[in-house]
């Protein structure tokens, strides 16, 4: 996973200017990528919290973290309802989340409760799966191998808002100044089969291939090398991927990054 979310997190970091001493929350934090980046940059006076809904994921991002200098407070949340007192953060951040969420105007309204006046939102939400290319084809080949109903899982992540779909929702949760931008940056696997690997061991596509007969899962194997093959070199596979970058600030009358006073 930090292959593929690794770069995302920078980018979107870098869009919502985290500094030294700044409060971070990463919502749908995942295995934690972008709460362990902004921890690095927020330093030893700041403070950085992740949530997630997953158990697991919440798990696996605290022991990922276990020996970063700066303590990472971990807890798992519903992203409707956080777990933290109004204007609490100077960032919001959530990469790759929003999409799933059953309620995005309820979420966004609660990042916007949970922000200092001024504060920051920070979203990354794929493009559609088209200007995502590796994903294009790796969903054929599961739809060729597996049905349609398997590869629907392949473009579930794709389908979230768009930049239009992003700006309505962001104003409609009370948030100004809304920016939304393209990021881009390259993918990296070993092999296109350890990208096949990833996504049955990260995602719902595990236990439909798992099903499949030994014979048809090594034919999509197969297939999954020679769909990718014009996206490999001596390194493996590289391909571009493409994510809407939307960044926001809660309007209370201050400029975005002023704070409120701390108890």
């Amino acid at each position: 996973m930090p292959a593929l979310f690794a770069p995302c997190a920078t980018q979107l970091l870098d869009l919502a200017g985290v500094r030294p001493g700044e409060r971070v929350l990463d919502v749908a934090c995942g295995t934690g990528v972008v709460a362990r980046q902004a921890a690095a940059r927020v330093g030893a006076g700041g403070a950085v919290t992740g949530t997630d809904l997953n158990q697991g994921m919440v798990e696996a991002a605290e022991a990922a973290a276990v020996d970063l200098p700066v303590r990472i407070q971990w807890r798992r949340a519903e992203a409707t309802a956080l777990p933290l007192p109004d204007g609490a953060v100077d960032v919001v951040c959530c990469q790759q989340g929003l999409q799933f969420f059953a309620d995005r105007a309820l979420a966004l309204a609660e990042a916007r409760r949970v922000l200092a006046p001024g504060g920051r939102v920070a979203l990354a939400v794929w493009r559609a799966i088209d200007h995502n290319p590796g994903y294009a084809a790796l969903a054929r080949v599961v739809e060729r191998h597996a049905g349609a109903e398997t590869a629907a899982i392949m473009h579930t992540p794709f389908a979230g808002p768009d930049r239009d779909g992003l700006g309505r929702l962001l104003a409609g949760a009370g948030f100004a100044g809304v920016h939304v931008r393209i990021g881009t940056f390259p993918v990296r696997f070993s092999s296109p089969r350890e990208l096949l690997e990833a996504q049955a061991a990260s995602s719902p596509l595990g236990p439909p291939l798992a099903a499949l007969d030994e014979e048809v899962r090594r034919a999509l194997a197969d297939d999954v090398d020679r769909a990718l093959g014009e996206w490999t070199d001596d390194d493996g596979l590289v391909f571009p991927a493409q994510t809407w970058l939307a960044t926001a600030y809660r309007d209370d009358g201050g400029r975005p990054g002023d704070r409120t006073e701390r108890a």
